[in-house]
């Protein structure tokens, strides 16, 4: 989907990926866009969270999700679960979008560099429902900050 070269925007699309299988998620959404960011380290240093703060913040809302169900889910297992890689083409239509928003606000020339960034301000920019809007409310993350830091 993304060719072959190792720029730091394909770097975080496969963790994005690979967070998606992990979770044992069927479709790549918005949410795990973050999560993917969080991989690359200026991304992560500007928006003020940590990988594993946003992992146990996800895990939070999908058991307030259940909840609101009626379910009550235990401890989940920390250890990882083997669940099957996430087709590359099995995007939500709001991960599609961001990505393609993205790439659109780069040139090739700027892309490597330039991709990460304008992933992040896609990102922001989503509004509830969306997955990833819940997750930057529950991680508490100042989007005008943030906005700020990445100008």
């Amino acid at each position: 989907m993304f060719g072959k070269e190792k720029t730091p925007f394909h770097v975080v699309v496969k963790a994005a990926f690979e967070e998606a299988r992990q979770r044992g998620d069927r479709r790549l959404g918005t949410e795990h866009l973050l999560l993917g960011l969080l991989h690359h380290p200026d991304s992560a240093r500007a928006l003020g969270v940590d990988l594993e703060g946003a992992r146990a913040a996800l895990d939070d809302l999908d058991r307030a999700a259940l909840r609101m169900l009626g379910l009550e889910v235990g401890d989940v297992p920390k250890a990882p679960r083997k669940h099957k890689p996430v087709p590359s083409t099995a995007l939500t239509s709001s991960a599609r979008a961001v990505i393609n928003q993205a790439i659109k606000a780069t040139t090739m020339k700027t892309r490597a560099a330039e991709s990460p960034r304008r992933l992040a301000l896609a990102l922001l920019a989503q509004s509830r429902p969306d997955p990833v809007a819940q997750l930057i409310d529950q991680l508490r993350i100042d989007r005008a900050a943030v906005r700020s830091r990445f100008a």
